[in-house]
């Protein structure tokens, strides 16, 4: 299965959407992709697990071979526009420095999130020098879902206020590239706990049929091992233990021992408890493919971790082929 050209990530704030988009972009340049990475706003999460940030707004820098990331600001996304569209310098300048510009940008409803849009779709249609596309994949960490979804949505209200000019015929290119499945899969992250999986249920019925965008899959990272048959009935015979009072091990009571285990094992039955839920929520409420990611437990999370992960949805992709 050949992935579309953009990738948009989605999810609840803290469900690992940096980290997924992180993988993915990776997978993408492992297999060859240029590859850009952008993150919607300021320098965040890509900027992080990558330890470099971009000089500016819009300008991308090499962090790994064949891949880049950038950030988005809609200020900065409209200033670059205008510079476009108004050649003579003088004249730019007067007009970045007005009141008048200020407080447009500051009360225009929605300005920034379309002019967010139109830069992806400008990095997306951007060609180099012999004329070919300069990106073969874009990535997008779109941030937590209500403002992400917010930005989905902009386009398509846009070419609905403005039915002619300038605006609409920007909003309409743009929601065309959106809502075009074979370039464009929205990706939705979550957890498996209860209220991300419900929140990724609610993200994926907007997306088909409210913003009618195309669904890619649905990442559910930091799913723990799957416990080995029979451990619930560990669990009640270790409920039936009772250590001698006067045993013990390097110094510590066989009855604290003991306990701890019993704890433990609890424990890990109530989380394998949470996540079957889960799991089984997301696949009869969602019916999209399902990608798990595990757990990962390290000392300090960075990029080797995140390689780690590239190499699983990398292989993932090679599976669904």
């Amino acid at each position: 299965m050949s992935e579309p050209r953009l990738q948009l990530i989605v999810g609840k704030g803290g469900v690992g959407k940096s980290t997924v988009a992180a993988a993915i972009a990776l997978a993408e340049a492992q297999r060859g992709s240029r590859v850009l990475a952008l993150e919607l706003g300021r320098p965040g999460g890509l900027a992080s697990i990558f330890g470099r940030v971009p000089p500016d707004a819009g300008v991308p820098v090499e962090v790994r071979p064949r891949l880049w990331i950038s950030y988005v600001e809609g200020e900065a996304a409209l200033a670059e526009y205008l510079e476009l569209v108004v050649p003579i310098r003088r004249l730019l300048a007067a007009v970045f420095t007005s009141r008048i510009y200020r407080f447009f940008v500051a009360a225009a409803p929605g300005l920034r999130e379309l002019m967010t849009i139109g830069k992806i779709w400008y990095e997306f249609d951007r060609k180099d020098v012999n004329g070919r596309p300069m990106w073969d994949r874009l990535v997008v960490d779109a941030g937590a879902s209500g403002h992400s979804l917010q930005y989905l949505q902009m386009p398509g209200t846009a070419a609905q206020t403005f039915t002619v000019g300038l605006v609409h015929r920007e909003a309409t290119r743009v929601e065309a590239l959106l809502k075009d499945a074979a370039e464009t899969a929205v990706h939705v992250v979550a957890i498996p706990e209860e209220m991300p999986v419900a929140e990724a249920l609610e993200i994926v019925a907007k997306l088909r049929n409210d913003l009618q965008l195309p669904l890619g899959r649905v990442f559910l990272n930091r799913c723990r091992e799957e416990l080995p048959a029979g451990a619930a009935e560990f669990a009640e015979r270790l409920g039936t233990v009772r250590a001698p009072a006067d045993a013990s091990f390097n110094g510590v009571a066989a009855s604290t021992l003991v306990d701890g285990v019993r704890t433990a094992v609890d424990r890990a039955l109530a989380w394998d408890s949470v996540q079957r839920r889960s799991v089984e929520m997301l696949t009869q409420g969602c019916q999209a493919e399902i990608v798990r990611l595990p757990l990962v437990v390290a000392e300090e999370f960075g990029l080797q971790e995140v390689e780690g992960l590239a190499a699983l949805i990398d292989t993932d992709a090679e599976d669904a082929k």
